[in-house]
């Protein structure tokens, strides 16, 4: 798959910051339209007439599924997804850890997610017990996009939001030199947050099934590595989904598969639902 150079550097080297996503979100409830130094005077997010911070984080925020964005003339329309409806009546200011988990999924989203972050989650995985040098997974990421460019454009605001940044509750990844996955068990909270991204991937890559086997579910979609789950986990919360009628597993057949039986209209309302 061939990717430019813009599409990585997207972020200008600022990774994502809580407030000022806060801030887009906000005018997206609003519908803003304006140019980027309004939505600067607005907001108090820095920018400058070459680089600056509004643009990447109007970028991080459609590609955390939190709003649509159009540009006409330099001037930016701004309106809310029903996730980002959701995500805004529930969490406003974007500080809860299923938040942070719903954005993490979506940045990471084969074709509509940011290039490198789909990579580390779908691409990048080595299993649990082992890692790969920080020069490996650049090898392996410039081959995959058709690209040369340096660790610093590829990957720095990554590792950074991961490790330190706005990223860094999800305890996804260790990286040092190496890049080591950690595993997770199954949380009760983000049901519905599996059950979203299992609808999302299911819908964008096989449209048609309304059964799929576990196979597809597992390697095909990659649900695990979005949420650092073991293949007996994904089962646990497949069979969590179940109890709620989202889903129906059969048995009988092996692989074993699963068969759809609500709508993200059903999950969306949900997301939180189980917070305490």
């Amino acid at each position: 798959m061939k990717i430019n150079r813009s599409s990585i550097n997207f972020h200008e080297t600022f990774q994502p910051e809580v407030a000022y996503l806060a801030k887009i979100v906000e005018l997206a409830k609003e519908r803003y339209s304006g140019k980027k130094d309004d939505i600067s005077l607005i907001t108090g997010i820095p920018t400058g007439k070459q680089k600056g911070k509004v643009e990447p984080h109007i970028k991080y925020a459609a590609y955390m599924g939190l709003i649509n964005y159009a540009i006409d003339k330099g001037v930016y329309t701004l309106s809310l997804t029903e996730l980002g409806e959701e995500v805004f009546m529930q969490d406003k200011y974007l500080h809860e850890n299923l938040t942070h988990w719903l954005c993490h999924y979506n940045i990471s989203r084969p074709v509509l997610g940011a290039p490198q972050w789909n990579y580390i989650v779908h691409h990048g995985f080595t299993g649990f017990y082992q890692s790969d040098t920080s020069e490996h997974h650049l090898n392996r990421a410039n081959k995959l996009f058709e690209t040369n460019v340096s660790f610093e454009e590829m990957f720095g605001v990554v590792k950074r939001s991961y490790m330190d940044g706005f990223f860094s509750d999800l305890n996804y990844l260790n990286w040092s030199d190496n890049i080591e996955y950690v595993e997770h068990i199954e949380r009760p909270e983000l049901l519905f947050v599996y059950g979203y991204a299992l609808f999302d991937l299911w819908l964008s890559m096989y449209p048609t099934q309304k059964e799929i086997t576990f196979n597809e579910l597992t390697q095909g979609m990659g649900i695990g590595k979005v949420f650092n789950l073991g293949e007996s986990e994904v089962e646990s919360v497949l069979e969590s989904l179940a109890d709620e009628n989202l889903i129906k597993i059969n048995r009988q057949l092996y692989p074993m598969t699963i068969i759809m039986l609500s709508s993200m209209d059903d999950i969306v309302p949900r997301l939180y639902s189980r917070l305490l």
